[in-house]
């Protein structure tokens, strides 16, 4: 009865310690970032949406001279990455589902995000034509941006941007 006893919490314990070791110390290769929908209101003309993007940027930005050089210097993330025209979020949908990781973007780091934007390219120009379309934030009918902490190996889900046309967050230059 004593040795049934020992086989059976010997043959318990050699399946608990397989079942939980799938990968061994092998490292996780697990992506990171965050993932949510975009509702789109009141499409203005299309030649007036030449691109969208979503943009974080680690700190909220002061002026528009300066982007340049925060997307350059890493404190910023670009997705979708290709930064052609085919490359752009969905134009005239009524919302799109993103998952913005740092396999798939641009710079996109393993830290806190305080200011997500829908940017909207809306004139020739690509490095001065762009404008805010929707903003991240928690609290309704404002444009009071909500940090978002990209997790390591975890996408953080829910980070949804209304974009209105009509009614677009304010230049924060």
């Amino acid at each position: 009865m004593n040795r049934i006893r020992i086989a059976t919490l010997l043959l318990l314990s050699i399946v608990l310690l397989w079942s939980g070791c799938d990968t061994g110390l092998a490292p996780i290769n697990e992506p990171s970032g965050f993932s949510g929908v975009i509702r789109f209101k009141n499409w203005p003309p299309p030649d007036s949406v030449r691109d969208l993007r979503i943009v974080a940027f680690t700190t909220y930005p002061t002026d528009s001279a300066g982007i340049l050089l925060t997307l350059l210097s890493g404190n910023a993330a670009v997705y979708p990455p290709n930064l052609n025209a085919s490359g752009s979020l969905p134009k005239f949908v009524d919302s799109a589902p993103y998952t913005f990781t740092t396999k798939d973007g641009i710079n996109l780091k393993v830290q806190q995000y305080n200011y997500i934007v829908v940017a909207q390219l809306y004139g020739p120009n690509s490095f001065t034509d762009w404008r805010p379309a929707g903003v991240y934030t928690t609290e309704p009918n404002t444009f009071n941006p909500s940090p978002v902490r990209v997790l390591l190996h975890r996408i953080v889900p829910n980070i949804d941007i209304e974009v209105d046309f009509h009614n677009p967050p304010p230049k924060p230059w």
